[in-house]
């Protein structure tokens, strides 16, 4: 079978079990299932922003050593290496987390936009829709969830605890509104689990700066 289509069903049968307990509503399905994946992942999250926030702390002593290696690659690659060994780093600690939620992102992409999801939602006594949105299905008409998903990443990236260059300024600025521009043709219901799972992620980021870290 496609690795695809075995994650996309398992993501309906998925669905149709948290619409047991929202009385057929398959919107509410999908935030239940968004929280229920980040909490999941949140001991993940939290070792992901814990790396983050100590790399974020070396990054005066990482500077120092590339000016003063910068004409050595070989010095300046063990100096670094040695770095992050003392202080502990993981440099690619805080991707983790958000590999993991690809496949539950593309399983539900490829699920809401299958022919088994519209018959569920088709049938008797379902909600296809969910507040404004007529089909979760179908895109949002209003783009509201389209702008939402933006506004929410914006704030996703802000309450990250990152190195702040010239770079990552720019990236943080840019990188919402082509999210937004991406996500314009998703069907509603997978625009929805993005600004829930941005939502439930700016919660978790704040709580960790601020308590955890």
């Amino acid at each position: 079978m496609n690795p695809i289509a075995f994650l996309s069903d398992i993501m309906l049968q998925v669905l149709q079990f948290f619409a047991v307990f929202t009385a057929g509503n398959y919107g509410w399905a999908i935030v239940l299932l968004t929280v229920a994946i980040n909490l999941a992942l949140y001991p993940l999250t939290l070792q992901s922003i814990v790396q983050m926030s100590a790399l974020q702390r070396v990054q005066p002593k990482l500077k120092e050593i590339q000016e003063k290696h910068k004409d050595k690659p070989d010095e300046l690659q063990r100096k670094m290496m040695e770095l992050y060994k003392t202080e502990k780093v993981n440099p690619f600690g805080g991707c983790l987390p958000l590999l993991l939620k690809i496949p539950f992102f593309l399983a539900l992409f490829f699920a809401l936009q299958s022919a088994e999801f519209r018959n569920l939602i088709a049938a008797s006594g379902v909600n296809a829709g969910f507040l404004w949105m007529p089909s979760l299905s179908l895109p949002d008409p209003t783009i509201i969830m389209v702008v939402l998903i933006g506004i929410t990443t914006y704030f996703s990236q802000s309450t990250m605890p990152t190195a702040q260059t010239s770079q990552t300024q720019m990236m943080s600025m840019f990188m919402p509104f082509l999210v937004a521009f991406i996500s314009f043709s998703f069907p509603s219901g997978v625009q929805l689990y993005w600004v829930v799972s941005s939502a439930v992620a700016i919660a978790q980021q704040v709580y960790i700066v601020r308590v955890r870290v």
